[in-house]
């Protein structure tokens, strides 16, 4: 993958627009089209007797989310999903209306972790769309520290020791459960390959063939070449497998459901939103891996914008991001698993002596699942100059992205390692940490 090493200053990018007036197209509620998740809002305004402000598009799910105002004038903010019938799991009604019963149930077994999830306020369903109703709460997300200048790193993982306090020892550890057989196999790698129709559909010769050229190098295609670790590593991957399973305290940490309120201290507490949707027993290496994935991939890519080429005479397949990546980023990901090391991990993870190769493994396979969920948010999306970024580009600039990831571990693997060279993994997408802390040359 091609990466940019020069240091970037954050532009704003576009996070809202008016709110639509009564010229907009008249359309079925509740369908995928522009129009018709419009109508949804509308409808679900009316119901829950709402005036509908701004757009919010600082977001990654395919819901609509607004500014809005109730009638006795409280600030809330409304999120309102539209059935799509080509949507993923995680991306569809089923899980939109799960996430309220998560937190439920971390109500009733983790109830100080609970606690940290924004309030609720009201919801509402509809013929194909729910909404929900929360706090309106400034903030910002847990990446903001290291997207100004040349990145807090202290900042962040400070607050990233607190992510990780309230999810391990609030959430995961309030319940533990065994391990059922083959857990990594159908949850981890499974989830990817249940999405992969998704993305032969829409890129049948890239998506279904067996191998593609990325950069000059002949790679195996992820499906096949997980289903051929499934069949030859079979005791590499049952070793990988979690020793334990805790409470659901997430299941989609990434770094834009992480908040830290921005009317106080700066260290204060962190708040939770947009959970999975499931109460399955869950491993949280899974929400970990969601971090580093997003400081490597995707929020890089959702804020500035992935450019693809493919020219068979020029090397195949290239995914370069639009703007060089936040050296914050860059840094704090090569430090990641490092930092993990004594932060409420050790009682958790005691015997579970392979949970960083695992948390690696789970990053690849995020990336890759990631690819076909790009396909069913329709919200605009704009680079850090404000040009429109495609679903396609998204789309498959995850799945390149994760192409390459994933052929390393394999290669790495291959090779004999006892212990997987983590800067070598990540420089795969990364182009390396910044050649001095904090800046590049």
């Amino acid at each position: 993958m091609s990466t940019a090493r020069t240091p970037h200053r954050e532009a704003p990018i576009a996070t809202a627009r008016p709110q639509q007036t009564s010229d907009t197209p008249t359309a079925t509620v509740g369908t995928s089209s522009p129009a018709g998740e419009q109508a949804a809002v509308d409808a679900a305004a009316a119901r829950l007797r709402l005036t509908v402000g701004e757009e919010i598009l600082d977001g990654g799910s395919p819901a609509r989310v607004h500014h809005a105002r109730t009638e006795d004038g409280t600030d809330v903010v409304l999120k309102v999903l539209a059935a799509h019938p080509g949507a993923v799991d995680g991306h569809d009604l089923s899980s939109f209306h799960g996430k309220l019963e998560q937190i439920d149930h971390l109500r009733e077994h983790a109830p100080q972790l609970a606690a940290r999830y924004l309030p609720v306020l009201s919801s509402a369903v509809g013929e194909g769309w729910a909404a929900t109703t929360t706090a309106h709460l400034p903030s910002e997300d847990l990446g903001a520290a290291l997207r100004r200048d040349d990145g807090d790193e202290n900042l962040f993982f400070a607050r990233n020791d607190l992510v990780l306090r309230a999810l391990l020892t609030d959430g995961y550890a309030r319940a533990t459960s065994p391990v059922p057989p083959e857990h990594l196999a159908d949850v981890h790698i499974g989830r990817f390959l249940r999405r992969l129709p998704v993305l032969e559909r829409h890129f049948p010769q890239l998506a279904g063939g067996r191998q593609l050229v990325i950069d000059g190098r002949r790679l195996e295609a992820p499906a096949p070449l997980l289903r051929r670790l499934l069949e030859t590593q079979a005791d590499r991957l049952s070793a990988l497998a979690p020793a334990r399973l805790g409470a659901p305290a997430h299941g989609d940490s990434n770094v834009r459901n992480l908040l830290f309120a921005t009317d106080g201290r700066a260290d204060t507490d962190v708040h939770l939103i947009d959970p999975r949707g499931s109460t399955a027993p869950w491993d949280p290496v899974y929400d970990l891996a969601k971090i580093l994935f997003s400081l490597t991939v995707w929020d890089p890519m959702l804020r500035l914008g992935i450019r693809v080429d493919h020219d068979p005479a020029a090397g195949g397949h290239r995914a370069e991001f639009r703007a060089p990546v936040y050296p914050g980023y860059r840094s704090a990901a090569h430090q990641y698993l490092d930092r993990l090391d004594g932060v409420d991990t050790d009682a958790w993870f005691d015997k579970d002596p392979h949970w960083k190769q695992r948390l690696l493994f789970t990053h690849a396979l995020h990336v890759l699942a990631e690819a076909p969920c790009r396909l069913s948010d329709r919200k605009p999306k704009y680079d850090a100059t404000g040009r429109r970024v495609t679903i396609e580009e998204l789309a498959l600039g995850h799945y390149l992205m994760g192409t390459v990831l994933l052929n390393d571990l394999a290669a790495q693997w291959a090779e004999g390692a006892a212990e997987l060279d983590t800067h070598r993994h990540l420089s795969v997408v990364t182009g390396g940490p910044p050649v001095s802390p904090g800046r590049d040359r």
